[in-house]
Parts: structure tokens; sequence; C-alpha cells
């Protein structure tokens, strides 16, 4: 990690299995502080979400962390997750977490962000792995304290994939689900001037999770907060087997530490916030530049990914 990039993260969640398969890398790198979780409009409902991300932290952090839950709806509109994925999101079958926890705080994760991300006295890098319902007001005045928001969704050169979904009749092929779900709160996050590091479908289609990574990863993952994480890997199995499960979250909670794993370039960026196409991404021909990783090595990333799992199972052999 860069020396001049703050290792406190804040992570901005919708607590879907790839996000928690991200955050128990974070909790397990020895290199990351994560300050708060704050909890976004996505694929967990927000009570749901807010438990179980409040028992994670109770059962795996080193320390307490805050856990803030944001609004239950988009910003504007009714799109959202399957009924299905929500509640596999919700229920995190055969990932066993403890009943005890600290509740989530009072304050709304929109105070909580307005308020510690005005402190520029105390840098702090944002990941954001849901709808940006919770970051659509930021720009670089009212939030100086973020050196960099890394965002986990969008497409660009590629196709999107609000069409993966049995159950679900896309009305475009060409929105990632993050930006689908609230397109006015992306669409406001891109027309402001925060320093935004993009971890779209571009990169993510080439980090696929297969089921023999599944297997290594059980085998080896012997400390706490890497059964926990083999166990939200098990139960998205079915969904590896298909071929249809990528390492979306995971790939930019990665690349804090190793921006290496992918490949950027900077180029304006909008979101359509209406429409038939609402949600969608693409470049633009003007405006603020932003970071987009265009690809990624999935080699490296397995490689890091795994790394910091390896080190600490070591206590356990």
């Amino acid at each position: 990690m860069p020396d001049s990039l703050s290792n406190h993260i804040i992570v901005d969640t919708d607590a879907g299995p790839d996000d928690l398969l991200a955050l128990g890398y974070l909790l397990v790198h020895p290199d990351i502080k994560v300050e708060a979780i704050t909890i976004s409009y996505g694929l967990a409902h927000a009570d749901c979400a807010a438990i179980n991300i409040a028992r994670i932290v109770a059962a795996f952090a080193t320390g307490h962390i805050p856990v803030y839950v944001g609004d239950p709806r988009p910003s504007s509109g009714n799109a959202a997750f399957p009924d299905r994925w929500r509640k596999l999101s919700d229920d995190l079958p055969g990932v066993r977490l403890p009943k005890a926890f600290i509740p989530p705080e009072e304050e709304h994760a929109v105070s909580y962000l307005n308020r510690r991300l005005s402190r520029v006295s105390r840098p702090v890098r944002l990941l954001a792995l849901g709808a940006l319902t919770n970051l659509m007001h930021l720009t670089r005045a009212s939030a100086p304290a973020i050196q960099e928001l890394v965002i986990m969704g969008g497409a660009f050169a590629v196709q999107g994939n609000v069409n993966d979904s049995g159950e679900f009749v896309s009305p475009t092929a060409k929105a990632e689900w993050n930006f689908f779900v609230d397109p006015q709160a992306a669409s406001k996050v891109f027309s402001s001037d925060l320093p935004i590091t993009v971890i779209p479908l571009d990169a993510t289609n080439q980090v696929p999770v297969k089921i023999p990574f599944i297997d290594q990863f059980t085998k080896m993952a012997r400390c706490p907060v890497g059964r926990m994480t083999a166990e939200v890997m098990e139960s998205v199995r079915p969904h590896a087997e298909q071929g249809v499960f990528y390492a979306w979250d995971p790939l930019a909670a990665v690349y804090l530490i190793h921006p290496e794993v992918v490949k950027l370039s900077r180029f304006p960026v909008t979101v359509q916030a209406s429409g038939p196409d609402a949600g969608t991404s693409r470049k633009a021909d003007t405006g603020h530049r932003f970071s987009v990783a265009m690809a990624a090595s999935g080699e490296l990333f397995m490689r890091y990914f795994t790394e910091p799992f390896e080190n600490t199972a070591k206590a356990y052999s």
C-alpha cells in the first residue's frame, strides 16, 4: 500500500455474500484498520444486514467497529435485487455467526459519514460495495477527509449483469446491479469531484471464483475469520459451479492494498439517472476524470486474497 494513503478504511456495504468475503479479507489483513461500517441499500435488507455485520464484528474484529445503518430504500424509484438473492443475503445459510453482538449505532449512516468525513485532519479511504445511496451528496468540499473513494460498480466496455437472474427480466443489458438499483445516487456521485477509483465488471469479469479455489481456501482457512469466509464461499458454491460468481467486492478490497492487481485508465464517467437505460455507466466526453479498472489479474488476485488468511492460519496449525 502506498505510504501516502491511509490504512483506515470505512466500508459502505449492502452485506451480500461477496461483501462478506471482502470484509473478511479486510478484517484479517494486518495493514488495514476498518474504522466503521455503514449499511447501504442493496442486497440484504437493511435491518438484517446491520445485525449480520454487527455479529461479524463481534466475532472477528480485534476491536469494536461501529455499524451505522442507512436508508432501507433507494433515493428514487423502486429497483431492487431479486427476492431470492436478498433472502440469501439476509439468512446467510451455512454461515455460523454468534448470537451476541453490540447493536448498531443510533446515528444514521449519512449523518455519521458527513460528520466523520468533514475531519480533514483524519484522512480515510472509503470502500463502497453496494448502491451509492449513502454517498450521493458527498463532495471534496463536504468530505475533505476522503483520500480515495473506491467503488465496486458499473460496466464500460463489457455487457452489464442486470440480466443474470432467471426470475428477473432486465430492461437493459448495459447496467451493473449496484448502479441499477439506485441510478440517481450513482449519477450524482459521478457528477461530483470526489477522488474516485471504480472497479467495474470490466475488471471483475476477469476474476471468476471457481470451485478449485473454494476447495483450496476451505482447506487452508483455519483462523476464525478464515473459517467464516470459507463458510460464505460455501454458500455461493452453486453459483460458482454455474460459472456465474465473480470476485466483485473482494477485488475492490484487494485493490486497497495491492493496486497492481488491476489496470487503471483515467476518463470522465457518466451514469444514466433515469429512463430505460437507468444505471448504465459510460465514458463521457467531458467532466472530472476518474480512475477506472479496465482489466484485472485473476492470478494476482487469488494470491493476494489468500495471503493474509494463510499467514494467520499458521498460528492455528
